[in-house]
């Protein structure tokens, strides 16, 4: 048997628990672009509905994720870290069943308090858990735990729902994220013994919120844009594909691409941020991403899917920068900061899907496209304001 008091004392015993429940819940969490061509067919709705799902979650990131991350900045206890996965995998598994378009807004409800609960926590987390000197290799870890949850979450969607069909689906899926969260509770029930660690005098949370915000807005403007564009390609990319001919189990398997190659890239630009500094590894990212999927808006083939992949991946290679960036700003208040630059921005993103939808329903997926490729330009003048120039 483990021993506890040893296990809950080891760094890379926390980070492995805390990446194990960002890989699960990312996991479930990805499963409305596999099924959104599916219920579009089934529910009979338009793309700007379609959007509007992944807006739900978006606002709900954006007026729940400050207030867990302030929480979390105010508590060691584990409890958000164990829930969260739980809620998510309940609202994402039941989602493809849903036999209404108001149901299903209630799933993707569901999934998007979960994920929201999880994420300030358990990012902020990694923080505590870790020596300073190591968290941002810590960060790049997690976030490559999370990566891999979406990487498969395409191909184990599809395998689920054609072994078991889609009704079984929750009742298999619920499992490891129940046992995860017995062995949060078992062994870390505390992400750090010292309390000093998690002040209580940092004022109310719309004080810390705008403090905090006040210091790391521009790595906020960039992931934000970041995010914005991840999304859309994984959003309405599948329903380019439907569109020309493709089925499921081809979405499934260009999902997993993007997610697999991202990944990759994430562990790359850890090791070039070592050597190169983070901002200039961060302008090249948001410049090359750009410029491999904006002339894929206008072509189609193979040709497009493989610049859609570079694309995507250069631009989610940035996340363990920019959260190492936010973090560091403001050491104090990490769940905090990490609620605004992985979660605040991650809502506002999937927020645009709804108008992006609209615009794809009223001139075409293809403007659709090149308005998401594009985005990344816009926050490129961020990178050279201070708290990108204190990073290096």
């Amino acid at each position: 048997m483990i021993d506890r008091t040893v296990c809950v004392d080891r760094p890379k015993f926390k980070l492995s628990l805390l990446s194990i429940g960002h890989f699960f819940n990312d996991l479930y969490a990805a499963f409305l672009p596999t099924f959104v061509p599916t219920l579009i067919s089934r529910l009979g709705i338009t793309m700007a509905q379609a959007g509007l799902l992944n807006s739900v979650v978006g606002i709900i990131h954006i007026f729940l994720q400050p207030l867990l991350g302030y929480v979390s900045d105010r508590t060691a206890r584990s409890y958000l870290v164990m829930i969260g996965p739980i809620l998510t995998c309940l609202g994402a598994t039941f989602l493809p069943s849903s036999p209404t378009y108001g149901m299903a807004l209630f799933l993707v409800g569901l999934w998007g308090v979960g994920s929201a609960t999880f994420h300030p926590q358990g990012h902020g987390g990694v923080g505590h858990v870790v020596p300073q000197e190591k968290l941002t290799v810590s960060l790049a870890i997690f976030s490559v735990a999370g990566n891999i949850g979406v990487t498969i979450s395409p191909l184990f969607a599809v395998a689920l729902a054609k072994i078991v069909g889609v009704e079984k689906i929750p009742y298999i899926a619920i499992v490891p994220v129940l046992i995860l969260a017995i062995a949060i509770y078992r062994y870390m029930p505390v992400l750090s013994e010292e309390a000093a660690e998690f002040p209580k005098n940092q004022g109310g949370l719309f004080h810390s919120l705008f403090s905090v915000l006040g210091v790391i807005y521009p790595v906020w403007m960039v992931s934000m844009a970041r995010d914005a564009t991840s999304q859309g390609i994984r959003f309405f990319l599948p329903i380019r594909i439907v569109s020309e001919g493709g089925n499921i189990s081809m979405v499934g398997t260009i999902l997993f691409l993007i997610m697999l190659c991202s990944t990759i890239a994430m562990l790359i630009s850890g090791k070039l941020s070592d050597r190169w500094g983070k901002v200039r590894v961060l302008i090249f990212v948001l410049i090359a991403g750009p410029i491999c999927m904006i002339p894929a808006a206008y072509i189609g083939g193979k040709t497009s899917i493989i610049l859609y992949i570079l694309g995507t991946s250069f631009l989610n290679s940035s996340m363990p920068i920019t959260a190492a960036v936010a973090q560091e700003q403001v050491p104090h208040s990490r769940g905090m900061a990490s609620s605004i630059v992985m979660g605040l921005s991650w809502g506002v993103a999937n927020l645009l899907t709804g108008p992006l939808g609209k615009l794809g329903d009223v001139f075409g997926i293809t403007s659709t496209m090149l308005v998401v490729a594009a985005l990344p330009l816009l926050a490129l003048p961020m990178v050279f304001m201070k708290s990108f120039r204190s990073a290096e």
